[in-house]
């Protein structure tokens, strides 16, 4: 897993430091570095990848150095460094005239990852099959629904990922959590003669009243795409996805957050980016019912101090989720209506 990483001169970041634990949550408003954030580590995580620009190439298109320089600092390089947990590091430094320089051990190249952006594929007739089995889910999660048809029937990748008192292959597990969350099964298969996958959703385990995903809420097609690629990773392997609440009425967040929690618990790494207080509470909600420990969770607010420099607040939580140090803008703007509607 990897442990920390550092951000000098990147984007709005100056100097920071983030610790990641086995589930990190990043909040905050609206361009206060969320992103840029999952960028870097991307970005470093694309170093991986030989023979391509390293600003530009599979995880995260950056442009050119003075697209990504800190202005505000007028910084004259760019230096990104990740540790993980045995101390291995990886630094990669980018100087103002584009030269790049890596020092780095096998910290990346032993990180199993799957990243799934915000702009990820929705409902559709059919998705496309993965023909060349490069990047196994798709950063738009083009590919989760072709790796479901393929390794339904195979064993979960990572046994100890099984949800209790179920079926112990990739089928069942999907099908279990995402019956969970929505209420609903997922059929996922290739079309014979053709590129194309076919899905259908049930709402019994072995009923035989299909319905195309167009008939079905928006919302469980993205549940499905995530839930499938959670499962494609096993422990030690890092899960990015941002802003997993898309589409989603918040009782099936709050449950969301319990699949991630559950998973982080034992083993996946998840990072997730968010604008959802269901996910926050769900998060606090899983402390306390001991899904997962607080020493295993990390919650970072972003905010933009005075010079528009991005200060990531490490939030304190405690054994109970209660929360130590409130932000403002942490989630209270729930509170703030209530006290106009009744006139507070």
């Amino acid at each position: 897993m990897l442990k920390k990483i550092k951000i000098n001169g990147f984007k709005c970041f100056d100097n920071e430091e983030i610790l990641l634990k086995n589930f990190t949550l990043l909040t905050g408003v609206n361009s206060s570095g969320k992103s840029s954030l999952i960028q870097s580590i991307l970005f470093l995580l694309q170093q991986k990848e030989k023979g391509q620009n390293p600003l530009n190439g599979k995880y995260v298109r950056l442009g050119l150095i003075q697209d990504i320089r800190n202005t505000i600092t007028n910084s004259k390089a760019i230096e990104i460094t990740v540790e993980n947990e045995t101390g291995d590091i990886c630094k990669v430094s980018l100087n103002t005239d584009g030269k790049c320089e890596i020092k780095k051990d096998k910290v990346l190249d032993d990180v199993d990852f799957v990243y799934l952006s915000a702009e990820r594929v929705g409902v559709e007739d059919v998705y496309q099959q993965n023909l060349t089995n490069e990047y196994r889910i798709g950063i738009h999660g083009e590919y989760s629904f072709d790796y479901l048809s393929q390794e339904r029937m195979n064993e979960l990748a990572e046994p100890a990922f099984r949800f209790p008192g179920t079926g112990a292959n990739l089928g069942n597990q999907v099908d279990s959590w995402l019956n969970y969350i929505t209420g609903y099964y997922v059929t996922s298969e290739q079309v014979a003669g053709t590129e194309v996958v076919k899905v259908s959703y049930r709402k019994s385990i072995n009923g035989s009243r299909e319905a195309k995903p167009h008939h079905v809420g928006t919302g469980v097609s993205y549940v499905a795409n995530i839930i499938t690629a959670a499962l494609s990773c096993k422990q030690g392997s890092l899960f990015i996805v941002e802003n997993p609440e898309i589409h989603l009425h918040p009782g099936a967040q709050s449950k969301l957050l319990e699949f991630f929690c559950y998973l982080s618990a034992r083993g996946l790494q998840v990072i997730v980016e968010t604008h959802s207080d269901h996910l926050f509470n769900g998060l606090r909600k899983n402390v306390k019912r001991k899904v997962i420990s607080v020493e295993q969770v990390g919650v970072y607010f972003l905010k933009l101090d005075e010079n528009y420099l991005s200060r990531p607040v490490l939030i304190r939580l405690d054994e109970n989720g209660s929360v130590g140090n409130h932000e403002k803008g942490l989630f209270d703007q729930f509170d703030k209506d209530l006290d106009d509607l009744l006139g507070l």
